[in-house]
Parts: C-alpha cells; sequence; structure tokens
C-alpha cells in the first residue's frame, strides 16, 4: 500500500489538508480557524455532525472550524499574528486535522507542513516539534509558497514534470500576509522571502467603510464579501461594489510594493509568476497589470496543501 502523505496548509482563516483517501482519490479538506469550548449539544444529529470538529487537547475538550464558528461565532477566529502557532488555537487546529485523516484511512506517514519564509528558520523547530507530539509521521517544514511550486512541477502521482520552469517567482496571498517566493534554476533565493500585508489588510478597510455607513460587521463576513463580491445584511443585499474595488486596489498596490522588493533584480530572469491562496482571485485583476507572465493557479486557494501532498509523495517514491 502506497504511503499516506498529507498536505498541510495551517491558515489564519482555514486550515486546509490534501491526501489520498481509501479509494484512491485526492481529498481536499477546509477547516475555518476558529476554536471553541465544546458544549453538550442537545440536538442529536447537530451533535454527531460536531464530532469531527471536535477535539481534545490539555484535558479540555474543544469544537474547532464550522462547529465553533457555529456556537461560538467569529470572536473565536484566530489572531492575526505571527505568534499563533504558539496559541491553544493553532494546537487544536493541527491536531483535528491530523485525527480526521486517521479516521479515514487509519494511519498517516508523512505530513508536509508551511511556514511564511520570513520566520522559517525562527520557528521550524517549534512546529516540527509540535506535529511530532501529535503523530508518528515523518514531519517536514518548508516554506509555504513553496507548496505552489511544487503542485506546478510534480504531477498528482509524485512525478516531476519535465517541462516545467524552474526559475519562478512565487505570491501566496492569504489573509493575515502576502508571501514571495523566488527559484532560480531550481533553488531557493532566500533573501526574496520576504512578507507583505494579506486581506486581513482589506477586510479591515472594507470594515471601516461601511461603519461610515452605520453598518457593521465582523472580520470574517468581510473576508467573504471581499472574495464574493457581495453582501447581504438582514436578508437585503447591500451596494459594495465601489468600496470593494477602492480596497482591492489598495492592497494590491502593497502586495505589488512587496513583489518589486521581493523579486528585485531576478524580476527580468522569472519564466512565471504563480500567484496562489485566498486571496488570489481578488487581487488578479490589479496584479495581471503589472506582470504579463503572472499566472493564477488551479484552485488557488488548495494549492499550498496539494503541493505538499505531491512533495511528500514524490520524496516517498524517490526513498523508495
Amino acid at each position: 500500500m502506497q504511503g499516506v502523505v498529507v498536505g498541510l496548509d495551517l491558515g489564519h482563516s482555514a486550515v486546509k489538508l490534501a491526501y489520498k483517501g481509501k479509494d484512491g482519490e485526492i481529498q481536499k479538506i477546509l477547516i475555518p480557524s476558529v476554536t471553541a469550548p465544546a458544549t453538550t449539544i442537545s440536538d442529536k444529529a447537530a451533535s454527531e455532525r460536531a464530532m469531527q470538529d471536535t477535539v481534545e487537547l490539555d484535558g479540555n475538550r474543544m469544537y474547532v472550524g464550522e462547529t465553533a464558528l457555529h456556537e461560538g461565532g467569529a470572536r473565536n477566529a484566530a489572531g492575526l499574528h505571527h505568534r499563533w502557532i504558539d496559541t491553544i488555537t493553532y494546537r487544536a487546529l493541527a491536531k483535528n486535522a491530523l485525527e480526521r485523516v486517521v479516521r479515514d484511512v487509519g494511519r498517516i506517514d508523512s505530513v508536509i507542513v508551511g511556514l511564511p519564509p520570513a520566520i522559517l528558520r525562527q520557528r521550524e523547530l517549534a512546529v516540527r516539534h509540535l506535529l511530532s507530539s501529535m503523530t508518528d509521521a515523518d514531519v517536514r517544514v518548508l516554506p509555504e509558497p513553496g507548496g505552489v511550486s511544487y503542485k506546478m512541477s510534480i504531477d498528482e502521482d509524485g512525478n516531476f514534470i519535465d517541462d516545467a520552469p524552474d526559475t519562478i517567482g512565487v505570491m501566496t496571498i492569504g489573509r493575515y500576509t502576502t508571501d514571495f517566493l523566488v527559484l532560480r534554476g531550481g533553488r531557493w533565493v532566500e533573501k526574496a522571502s520576504v512578507s507583505s500585508v494579506g486581506m486581513s489588510e482589506a477586510g479591515e478597510q472594507l470594515r471601516k467603510r461601511l461603519e461610515d455607513r452605520d453598518i457593521q460587521i465582523d472580520h470574517m463576513m468581510a473576508d467573504e464579501a471581499l472574495r464574493s463580491r457581495s453582501l447581504t445584511i438582514y436578508g437585503k443585499p447591500v451596494e459594495i461594489e465601489s468600496d470593494t474595488k477602492s480596497v482591492l486596489s489598495y492592497v494590491a498596490s502593497c502586495i505589488i510594493d512587496g513583489a518589486a522588493g521581493a523579486f528585485g533584480d531576478f524580476e527580468v530572469y522569472l519564466e512565471k509568476i504563480y500567484v496562489a491562496g485566498g486571496g488570489a482571485e481578488a487581487m488578479m485583476p490589479e496584479l495581471e497589470k503589472i506582470w504579463p507572465h503572472l499566472q493564477l493557479v488551479d484552485d488557488p486557494r488548495f494549492a499550498v496543501a496539494e503541493g505538499f501532498r505531491r512533495y511528500g509523495v514524490a520524496r516517498m517514491s524517490i526513498k523508495g
């Protein structure tokens, strides 16, 4: 039986995981990055549904994901800071993600997880130790944008794609940060590994504009409004098109500045610049005005997790 490889992207808005299920099909699961203390749910059907969102940590039962969002609301969402990997929320989300895979396929042989490149050296060991305390699987911690490069250079079965470009730039536009990566001749250029603002900045700007119109929304509603370009309050649609365009344009300018600093003198050598992450589709109209060789990857929100899964499968095949 082929080893079970899990690609794991522990993001501030959602946890994304990719692995092959018992039927050999790739499973992609998204878990909102929200936690709440577990309580008794009287409705039997709802209680049964909540079981997959329940995790025990330090002797306490917690809900994660959709159940936590339903029971506790957006106020229990993950914090927007690099120290969140030290929080109980991060640990609960990671443990629940791994337990879901084990419940489905029985075991895990390899876990590939990412960190923003800017903090990889400082926090790699801590994250590896944390996940290793939750599983007997081999754990590797890689720069998050690297997952995108692996998705574009390795096929679903772990075979390297012969004609994949090896001098590329990557932007992963997440909720908290936009992270950049440059590969030149297939080698990581470490000094290009910097971060800029993420979609939370656009969400916060949108919330402030709506507050000026006496419309109150939480940050998760703002994030969804930016993705869908629509907002419904009390059952009625709210016009946000002009506000959305304005805040997205502002954040795009910040990302462009960040990319210019990251890519620097390497920019003219880049064969492709891949864009992924939960904010990729919203940002593309502004970003593609700047770079003619920009490419939005398929299924951009899962690109990091799926790329890590492919890398893990390839690595396992090489090791034999």
